[in-house]
């Protein structure tokens, strides 16, 4: 059973995001916050291994930018990755920008591989992956997870 498509509309909707907490609510549980970024228009110089870079536009949250909750009531497994150290694999398919869902996957292959979860026992076995400015977080479940806005985008005036 997939998310209802609008719930990872919202999140793919977004400029970029952050990762802003994770935790576990209970055993074998995860919630995530995940804030709303954009470029902003203000030009900054960043210094990477000794090398200057001009002219860049940083990427933040602001006032107004929506927060998501993402909340799997049991999963098998998760890994949280550093954005900087993921590699695309073209052998991986999947839907989705942000809140991406995985038909075919290296992590869901592992967790077959390390784990004795299949799709008898607990159940079909699903892989979604939430990308963030900072992290790459994976997820292997039986249930899709449940997406609230907790701070919905300001009305327009």
């Amino acid at each position: 059973m997939e998310p209802a498509l609008s719930e990872f509309d919202e999140i793919d909707s977004c400029y970029s995001l952050f990762l802003r907490e994770i935790m576990e609510p209970s055993d074998n549980a995860l919630r995530l916050l995940l804030e709303e970024a954009f470029v902003l228009h203000e030009e900054a110089t960043v210094t990477v291994s000794g090398v200057e870079i001009k002219e860049g536009h940083p990427i933040r949250s602001v006032e107004g930018s929506r927060l998501f909750e993402v909340v799997w009531d049991f999963c098998v497994a998760y890994s949280v990755r550093s954005e900087s150290f993921v590699a695309r694999d073209e052998s991986e398919e999947f839907s989705g920008r942000f809140a991406r869902i995985y038909s075919k996957s290296h992590f869901l292959d592992y967790v077959s591989r390390a784990t004795f979860a299949c799709n008898e026992h607990p159940g079909p076995l699903q892989h979604i992956g939430i990308v963030s400015e900072r992290h790459v977080i994976d997820v292997v479940s039986t249930e899709p997870p449940r997406v609230r806005q907790i701070r919905p985008r300001p009305a327009l005036q």
